[in-house]
């Protein structure tokens, strides 16, 4: 007889879907300003996101035979978005660090120029102090972009997963 795999288990299994998801989300947020066409397949893999994580969840549910925990489905869901994020700030970090490695620079000359052209914000301190930032070279590490990405998506992806379990329960007495 076949034993059911463990939450953790199957959330680090489950990770690896999840890290692809997340790295081509991420690579087309890299490249979305010099391929105007990745920031809607950015956008749209961001909106189906929860439908990503939910199809998981559900997933180990109909293994378990419909008798997982709405705690279980979470814990799933929670590891299998920080296994994920790992993978994708494997990824994010060497296509910052190799593949684009101004993109830090570009994205604040970006942000600059678009605020300059604002008359309420041509004296503001925010474009002094992005402005600064250049001049002194005290831009973010592909590193530090990396983590920061790592611990926002692992915190609001926690929060969307326990959503989602709520819903992978749903309709239990269909689960095979």
């Amino acid at each position: 007889m076949n034993q059911p795999k463990s939450v953790f288990r199957r959330g680090a299994e489950f990770g690896l879907p999840m890290g692809c998801y997340l790295s081509v989300m991420s690579v087309a947020a890299v490249f979305a300003d010099r391929v105007a066409p990745l920031s809607w397949v950015m956008m749209l893999l961001l909106l189906l996101g929860p439908v990503f994580v939910w199809f998981y969840q559900r997933r180990y549910f109909r293994e378990m035979g419909g008798m997982a925990e709405y705690a279980a489905l979470w814990m799933v869901g929670i590891l299998m978005i920080i296994y994920g994020a790992l993978i994708c700030g494997l990824v994010t970090w060497c296509v910052i660090q190799w593949g684009r490695p101004l993109f830090m620079y570009e994205q604040l000359q970006a942000a600059i120029d678009v605020y300059s052209k604002m008359p309420e914000l041509q004296q503001s301190e925010l474009l002094k102090t992005m402005q600064n930032a250049i001049d002194t070279n005290a831009l973010p590490s592909p590193i530090g972009y990396v983590s920061n990405m790592f611990w926002l998506t692992t915190s609001t992806g926690s929060l969307m997963a326990a959503i989602t379990a709520a819903f992978a329960r749903l309709n239990n007495n269909k689960y095979s």
